[in-house]
């Protein structure tokens, strides 16, 4: 069967994916799936075809990948939320590295190389954003205590969670629990907003 492969930039969360598949609903396209970071769609679009969806994607805030290398860095962000959700489930992912080889099937130094390029940041350090912004919903949304956050995130010890938590944010889960600030940041801006708040934080300390 034929299909169409479309990568998809800023899908943050499984609601993207809902979003994207009511869109869809009313038109032509058959989707065969949606996850996040890719679109597949049954038969072979045309140009035009493209161009449609795009402009009804970008309607959302989303827009399609053109090179190989968004491609590629558009999954990894996929495989990174799945892995930071795995963090919480009793069968560990395993090692980062070797979670990302065996989802992209090829070496993680080339992908690390390119995610870094691309993103300005490395593998590791999104996926630490990634779960100091799912800290952060779990302090405001929930009355879960630090140690029970610290299991979901994936810590070994809550004194980790809570010194890491610090050194990101300035303040500690009770504190920020307290005065929710710094707000959350959207997940498709995390590399830039995580530079932005690291030079407010500097010069803070500095004062």
């Amino acid at each position: 069967m034929d299909t169409t492969h479309l990568h998809i930039k800023n899908m943050c969360c499984e609601r993207c994916v809902e979003v994207i598949m009511k869109l869809l609903k009313a038109t032509k396209y058959k989707v065969i799936s949606i996850t996040l970071g890719e679109l597949v769609l049954k038969g072979k679009i045309s140009s035009q075809d493209r161009y449609n969806i795009e402009q009804r994607l970008k309607d959302k805030g989303f827009s399609l990948t053109e090179t190989y290398n968004e491609k590629m860095v558009s999954k990894v962000k996929g495989l990174l939320f799945k892995y930071r959700d795995k963090l919480s489930a009793s069968d560990k992912p395993g090692m980062l590295s070797v979670f990302i080889a065996s989802g992209m099937q090829m070496s993680f130094s080339h992908i690390s190389r390119i995610f870094s390029q691309l993103e300005g940041i490395t593998i590791e350090k999104y996926l630490l954003l990634l779960r100091m912004e799912r800290a952060k919903e779990l302090l405001i949304q929930t009355e879960l205590p630090a140690t029970e956050i610290c299991d979901r995130l994936g810590y070994n010890s809550s004194q980790s969670f809570i010194t890491q938590f610090k050194k990101e944010t300035g303040k500690t889960p009770g504190e920020y629990r307290l005065n929710p600030a710094p707000a959350r940041i959207h997940l498709d801006k995390l590399p830039c907003q995580d530079i932005k708040q690291k030079k407010r934080l500097s010069k803070r300390a500095a004062k």
